[in-house]
């Protein structure tokens, strides 16, 4: 299955630039030129009281470092994380269901024609288009909805401006991250905690929710 690239979508923008990530955390290096290409993470909290989100963190890094960081882990915490994903999630049939042509009884009640939006965009010619809502409604490991999260990570992969569906994006619930964080080496853990404290800064309420970056 030949990866689908549509525009990078809002909710993968730097919040804080109220933009796209122009630049990888970790070297600086450009990301908007198409030759690079690059995962951008974000996190999550929701107050359903105040109907509010809050963002935690948000970064692009570009593949290169993201590897380096990947490297870094332990073998112990790779083998875990991988046999995680493995047991939990069937990322091939996930993206072959995701990309299925939908029919019309999908769309009932939807206007004939869909919104202008950055979410839709044809994966081909005559085939019909690709909302990465679908992509991003629920926990991939959990199935839980995103609305019923408390916490969660969107984790997505993209070159320029085009965010691109593999088995990527995916939403992490706060469960899901717990777990993965409790398969971690007490080597990964300190190699995590530098990466945190050397490019987020946190409050030290805020540091146990900093699970990134992704074994992806």
């Amino acid at each position: 299955m030949l990866p689908i690239r549509i525009p990078v979508p809002a909710i993968f923008h730097s919040e804080e630039r109220e933009a796209p990530f122009d630049e990888c955390l970790v070297c600086e290096k450009a990301l908007r030129d198409g030759s690079t290409e690059y995962l951008v993470e974000k996190a999550f909290r929701q107050f359903d009281e105040f109907d509010v989100r809050e963002t935690v963190f948000e970064y692009a890094i570009c593949l290169s470092c993201h590897l380096e960081i990947v490297e870094s882990f332990s073998d112990l915490s790779r083998t875990r994380c991988e046999d995680y994903f493995d047991e939990h999630v069937d990322l091939p049939e996930r993206a072959a269901r995701l990309f299925a042509p939908q029919s019309p009884a999908d769309h009932a009640g939807e206007d004939a024609d869909p919104p202008n939006d950055a979410r839709l965009h044809p994966p081909a010619t005559g085939s019909p288009p690709v909302d990465v809502d679908d992509w991003l409604d629920t926990c991939v490991v959990h199935g839980t909805p995103v609305d019923d999260l408390d916490e969660y990570q969107v984790l997505g992969h993209c070159v320029g401006d085009e965010l691109v569906l593999t088995h990527l994006p995916v939403v992490i619930g706060g469960t899901a991250m717990d777990d993965l964080t409790g398969l971690l080496s007490n080597e990964t853990l300190d190699e995590l905690g530098g990466f945190r404290d050397e490019y987020f800064g946190l409050p030290p309420e805020l540091k146990q929710d900093l699970s990134g970056p992704v074994v992806a």
